[in-house]
């Protein structure tokens, strides 16, 4: 057969056998981009990283129709769903900030629920993000059908159960808006008998809040914890370790970028080396000595050298090895005559208070159930991807998840913040967030230019980093013995059990995510060459017009100062 003939044929969709490789002639410029499908669940941090480089940093809307669905009535993710009595960001909220969304006039050093619920609002409308979101709306279930190389979205809206698809879908549901007791919050705690269980985070910040409005107040503990300086304390106000409001002068100061950059970079360049300096076994020996030091000394000088309250509050745990807990005033709020604290174990909340394991009985008018959150690496829906394998039980005996972003047989999903093993505690969150959604919209591009129907981290990838970061994981203080969330998979000899927790430094995140590694990844083509998106022998430069720029190389390639 000639080649016009053999080029019919290909044209018509047949082959003579001449080869599996045989494809129709493509007629298109190098990698020219199939518009893609993208879903994202959540509308928090996340998800509005997400929308805003998709559409402002990278400009890819001709390439990517993007959609996000959240279950709430508005943006903000866990800001939103938490209002309990004190809640306040527990680091500094200039790096607790988007980088792409800086704000020069925060109220505080550490800034409180409302003002950073408010926050997100104000940037969702800045960068009108709320076009690609759909409020009040849950995902049921996603299920990946590999014939189309798609994932199918069960989805209920306020107006009934519908259904969507998406070549790539993204989880950005996060791990702290769903707390385990739900909160009253129309409940008027002035003047009341108030009991606080759980002194994590919430509990601290809450019984703190709490006990200037109670006639008598009790904080029900099972351990010690760490009652730590505030978060990079030599950054208050004269070093002195107490939250602070911000000056007219010194938010007018910042309205100038290089100040406003030159304070960030201050105070996440020190954050970013939380992980070397205070976590890692290996290095820094005589910081945590110090560290530790301090953290005894200023905590016996706020319990006024109180041994029993020392006793009950003092771990003897390393710090870090659970997530640290600033409490500004609450050790003193222990102290006043109006407060209490007991590590007696609750055998039992009754209809009028609370008995704990020795008999004693109290009444009280409010609990306050500061348990946490359900904070699990499985995804709130129904998931189940190629050959019908559900992430539930992927995940359910050991939490192996690829750099946090993707799942072993889930094809073309990321998560982002939510994944197993995410730098929660390494650093400057937000600017995580930022590393991911370049990671992932880096395979967007990929998978929309080189005809790519769907990629899926190795199983043997998997297993390979699993198995690695726990040498590093157990050379953390993560891994020391205390109770913490970060450890919720199973430890055996050789694992740890923590699942939470990214195990090395930000800037070590950061660099594994720069470039993407295909060769981790199967991928599967829509064509049966993977070649396709080769095209026709030229680029859309050459055929944007009749004179282009062909020799724009030259203007990095050619070394001027080098002239012979």
């Amino acid at each position: 057969m000639d080649a016009e003939g053999r080029e019919a044929m290909m044209d018509s969709g047949e082959t003579d056998g001449y080869s599996p490789f045989e494809i129709p002639f493509n007629p298109d410029p190098l990698r020219t981009p199939k518009k893609l499908r993208m879903v994202c669940i959540g509308a928090g941090f996340a998800g509005m990283t997400l929308a805003y480089k998709i559409q402002h940093e990278k400009k890819l809307g001709d390439v990517i129709d993007f959609q996000i669905y959240e279950r709430l009535h508005d943006v903000g993710g866990t800001w939103l769903v938490n209002k309990y009595p004190g809640l306040t960001c527990d680091v500094p909220i200039h790096i607790y900030t988007l980088p792409w969304a800086p704000k020069h006039d925060w109220s505080r050093y550490m800034a409180d629920g409302p003002e950073i619920l408010q926050y997100t609002r104000d940037v969702a409308r800045k960068f009108d993000l709320g076009r690609w979101i759909r409020f009040n709306t849950s995902l049921k279930e996603a299920t990946w059908e590999e014939k189309s190389g798609k994932w199918k979205l069960k989805l209920e809206g306020q107006d009934g159960p519908f259904e969507d698809e998406c070549d790539i879908f993204v989880g950005a549901a996060g791990t702290q808006n769903t707390p385990v007791n739900v909160r009253d919050e129309s409940l008027d705690c002035k003047g009341k008998r108030i009991a606080v269980i759980g002194n994590g985070s919430s509990g601290i910040q809450a019984f703190g809040a709490l006990q200037k409005q109670a006639t008598h107040i009790t904080h029900y503990i099972r351990s010690a914890t760490w009652i730590s300086l505030n978060y990079m304390s030599q950054f208050t106000r004269d070093a002195d370790d107490r939250n602070f409001e911000y000056t007219d002068e010194e938010k007018a100061a910042f309205q100038d970028p290089e100040n406003l950059l030159e304070y960030r970079r201050k105070l996440e360049r020190f954050s970013n080396g939380i992980f070397k300096n205070l976590v890692f076994d290996e290095t820094a020996p005589e910081v945590k000595k110090g560290f530790r030091a301090t953290m005894e000394k200023v905590m016996k000088e706020r319990l006024n050298e109180n041994p029993e309250l020392i006793g009950k509050l003092m771990p003897t745990y390393q710090p870090w090895c659970r997530r640290l807990t600033p409490g500004d005033g609450y050790l003193e709020a222990l102290q006043e005559p109006n407060a209490r604290l007991v590590d007696d174990p609750i055998s039992e909340v009754t209809l009028t208070g609370i008995r704990t394991k020795s008999g004693e009985e109290t009444e009280y008018d409010v609990i306050v159930a500061a348990t946490g959150f359900v904070n699990s690496r499985v995804v709130p829906w129904k998931m189940v991807g190629r050959d019908g394998v559900s992430l539930a039980e992927r995940f359910k005996d050991d939490a192996d998840g690829y750099m946090s972003i993707a799942a072993p047989s889930m094809p073309n999903y990321f998560s982002i913040g939510c994944g197993p093993n995410f730098t929660i505690a390494n650093g400057p969150v937000l600017s995580a967030l930022g590393f991911i959604c370049d990671n992932v919209l880096q395979w967007a591009q990929k998978i929309a230019e080189e005809d790519i129907q769907s990629i899926c981290v190795k199983d043997e990838v998997v297993q390979a980093y699993n198995i690695y970061i726990q040498q590093v994981l157990r050379r953390t203080a993560w891994n020391r013995e205390c109770e913490s969330w970060y450890k919720k998979g199973r430890a055996d000899d050789y694992r740890t059990g923590i699942t939470a927790i990214y195990p090395g430094s930000m800037m070590h995140f950061k660099c594994m995510l720069e470039r993407i590694r295909p060769e981790d990844f199967d991928i599967k083509y829509r064509s049966a060459n993977p070649f396709n998106f080769y095209g026709c022998g030229l680029t859309a430069l050459d055929m944007s017009s009749d004179n282009p720029d062909l020799s724009y190389y030259l203007t990095d390639t050619m070394r001027l100062d080098s002239i012979m």
